[in-house]
C-alpha cells in the first residue's frame, strides 16, 4: 500500500516543477518581446530628390517681377495671369527667362519643391551695341553653363542626370546693358526637392 505522505510529497514536487517551467516560458516570451520592441532601424539621410506632384503656394516664397539671378537660388518660373502665381507648365524646360509682364520668378527655400537651382552667373561677354538679342544670349548660355556642373554639382555635365538651363536678361534688362546669365540645373522629369550643390547627381 502506498504511503499517503509520499504521494503528497510527490504531488507537491510536480506542482513546483510545473510552476518553474511556466515561469521560464513566460520570462523567455517577455525577453523576446522586449528585445523585439527595443530594436531600431537607421536609414541614410535623404539627398536631393524629384517630384511631379507638389507645388508650394506662392506665399511661402518671394515673388520677383524683375529678377537678377544669384548662385544658390532655388526658383520657379510662374505666371500671375489668373491672379495667382502658378506654374504654367507641367515640367521645367531649359529656358526659364521671364518673357511677359505676367511672368514672375518665385524664390523658394531649396527644401521645398522647385523647378530650378541657379548654379552660376557668368557674364555673356557680348558686344554692348547694338543691344544683344535673345538668340545671342541663348548661344552664350549653351557655351558657358555646362562647365558650371563640375564646380557646383560635383560631377561633369555629361555624367549628370540633371540638365542645364538658363535665365536670360529680359529685353528691358538687355537695353540697360545687363549681360548676366543665370545658369541653372533642373530635372526634366519634375521638380527638385533639396539643393543639388555637391550632390554629384
Amino acid at each position: 500500500m502506498t504511503n499517503p505522505h509520499r504521494r503528497i510529497a510527490t504531488l507537491a514536487a510536480l506542482v513546483v516543477i510545473t510552476s518553474i517551467a511556466l515561469g521560464a516560458c513566460s520570462s523567455s516570451s517577455k525577453g523576446s518581446s522586449a528585445s523585439s520592441s527595443s530594436s531600431t532601424t537607421t536609414t541614410a539621410a535623404p539627398g536631393p530628390t524629384t517630384t511631379t506632384t507638389l507645388e508650394p503656394e506662392a506665399g511661402v516664397g518671394r515673388i520677383s517681377f524683375v529678377y537678377g539671378p544669384v548662385v544658390g537660388d532655388c526658383i520657379d518660373l510662374r505666371s500671375v495671369a489668373t491672379g495667382k502665381a502658378v506654374t504654367t507648365r507641367a515640367l521645367p524646360t531649359a529656358d526659364a527667362t521671364m518673357k511677359s509682364d505676367k511672368d514672375v520668378m518665385l524664390r523658394l527655400n531649396c527644401d521645398l519643391p522647385h523647378q530650378y537651382e541657379v548654379i552660376a552667373v557668368p557674364n555673356a561677354g557680348l558686344a554692348p551695341t547694338p543691344a544683344p538679342t535673345n538668340e545671342q544670349f541663348t548661344v552664350a548660355a549653351k557655351k558657358l553653363c555646362p562647365a558650371a556642373f563640375k564646380t557646383y554639382i560635383g560631377i561633369p555635365y555629361p555624367s549628370s542626370s540633371l540638365e542645364f538651363g538658363w535665365v536670360l536678361p529680359t529685353e528691358e534688362q538687355r537695353n540697360r546693358g545687363v549681360q548676366t546669365i543665370g545658369c541653372t540645373a533642373f530635372d526634366p522629369k519634375g521638380k527638385l526637392i533639396g539643393s543639388v550643390r555637391d550632390s554629384k547627381r
